[in-house]
């Protein structure tokens, strides 16, 4: 096989040379088809299933060309896909195995989040949209641990007393310090009926363990409270029904009480389907533009503009993002804050601009997810890479040196240590406290004399 892939680079450049021109041309798809395909079968233990993987390489390729939000670089694809098969002895790979390494190695080459989702994958992925096992804390990274932000009404971390500030340092005795967020969350994910004990920190110093059951956690869409006369308003994705569940719970919470403001948290929202960021922006604005997608193709491009109607009209308001806001959260909180309809309070979001569109490639094939356009701020700017800036950043004491913002990125009007708005709203997460603070207060001015502004 060592031999094989050298053989095929050269034959492939050999073809691109065009009569006596000193240069080599880039591969067309049809020459990465035929490349890929030869590759590919010379790897794989022969028969139906290795013939039906190397029909969908050209499937794959085709879908790539005509559908991917920018031209493809076939020569970096080809290269990627080739390098995963050298290792690969002559007719001894598992066909289904060695075709999902190759097209998501490809993928990756050019497109940061494509992939190939093999069929039992999709059904996973459709299972744990329903549920997942684990103990239902929202958390973010702090330092030394991981921040508990909220624990889901009804789960085995609310009925444990897990609440918002508390510090988890030890899941089953191993420190959480310095993993990774997502791997701490995999830590306290599980079977459900599986145990796992988690050390908290609350205060200075005080730890106690806590021993839980893990359970089918259904994170709610969205969740709303009133703090003192704010409406909260968390949402958690926008997959599904949002602008509905939204409505709803505006109008349930109307029927208790008129609010005087309002918070919309986006905080850990990794984003969801397009048309429903849409329909949430819209939902609080009465004019403008909202978002603005542009693909390689005039199929792939639209802008969407806001309607007259508006949910909590004239209410102050202001939309919260962190590092893990992203996508439809991102659009969301451009819209508003571009509009000059809400102020952005928390940390630069995560920087998704791109919108991914799944193709299935036949029954029981499997699916390919690519970018297919990219979305664009109403101040037509492109948020991938940059993410939308707040308006007031909230850093931690242990943050107040970090990094400036990437040259040429939007920056914030303000900064403030969120520990300083704590003291007033003890029952808060320290941000979610400093978002009602400053709808207290009123404006950014004044907002930054009493709490203080943290120099850029």
């Amino acid at each position: 096989m060592r031999r094989l892939i050298p053989a095929l680079r050269f034959t492939l450049a050999a073809a691109l040379f065009t009569g006596a021109a000193p240069f080599c041309t880039a591969a067309t798809p049809e020459e990465a088809i035929a490349a890929l395909q030869a590759a590919y079968a010379r790897s794989v233990t022969p028969g139906e299933v290795a013939d039906a993987h190397r029909d969908l390489l050209a499937a794959v390729v085709q879908r790539v060309q005509r559908s991917h939000a920018r031209e493809v670089d076939f020569d970096r694809f080809l290269e990627a896909a080739l390098k995963s098969l050298e290792g690969v002895g002559p007719g001894t790979g598992e066909p289904a195995a060695v075709f999902k390494k190759a097209a998501n190695d490809a993928l990756r080459a050019v497109d940061a989040h494509a992939r190939y989702i093999d069929a039992e994958t999709q059904s996973a992925e459709r299972s744990e949209s329903n549920g997942f096992g684990g103990v239902g804390l929202e958390v973010e990274s702090r330092t030394g641990g991981v921040g508990v932000l909220a624990s889901m009404p009804g789960t085995p971390a609310a009925r444990a007393g897990l609440r918002p500030g508390d510090l988890i340092v030890r899941v089953d005795d191993q420190p959480v310090q310095d993993l990774a967020l997502g791997d701490a969350i995999s830590r306290m994910r599980g079977l459900p009926g599986t145990n796992v004990s988690i050390t908290v920190r609350r205060g200075v110093g005080d730890e106690f363990t806590v021993a839980l059951t893990r359970e089918t956690i259904r994170r709610p869409v969205l969740r709303w409270s009133m703090e003192a006369d704010v409406l909260v308003l968390k949402l958690s994705s926008f997959s599904g029904p949002v602008l509905s569940t939204l409505e709803a719970a505006v109008e349930e919470a109307l029927a208790l009480h008129a609010p005087s403001a309002v918070v919309l948290d986006l905080r850990g929202n990794p984003g969801g389907l397009l048309r429903e960021a849409v329909l949430v922006a819209d939902a609080f604005l009465t004019q403008g533009e909202i978002v603005s997608v542009r693909g390689r193709t005039a199929s792939n491009e639209r802008t969407w503009n806001a309607d007259p109607r508006e949910l909590l009209p004239g209410l102050p308001m202001v939309v919260m993002v962190d590092g893990r806001s992203a996508s439809a959260s991102e659009i969301v909180a451009a819209a508003l804050q571009d509009n000059g309809r809400a102020v952005v309070i928390g940390q630069r979001s995560y920087g998704k601009g791109t919108v991914q569109t799944t193709y299935s490639l036949g029954e029981r094939k499997g699916a390919l997810k690519l970018t297919t356009s990219l979305f664009y701020a109403p101040s037509g700017r492109a948020m991938q890479g940059s993410g939308v800036a707040p308006d007031i950043h909230l850093v931690a004491a242990a943050q107040k040196d970090e990094a400036p913002a990437e040259t040429g990125a939007p920056s914030p009007a303000a900064r403030i240590e969120q520990g300083r708005c704590a003291a007033a709203l003890a029952a808060l997460d320290p941000a979610l406290a400093c978002a009602v603070a400053y709808l207290r207060v009123g404006n950014v001015g004044a907002f930054m004399a009493m709490y203080g502004a943290v120099a850029p």
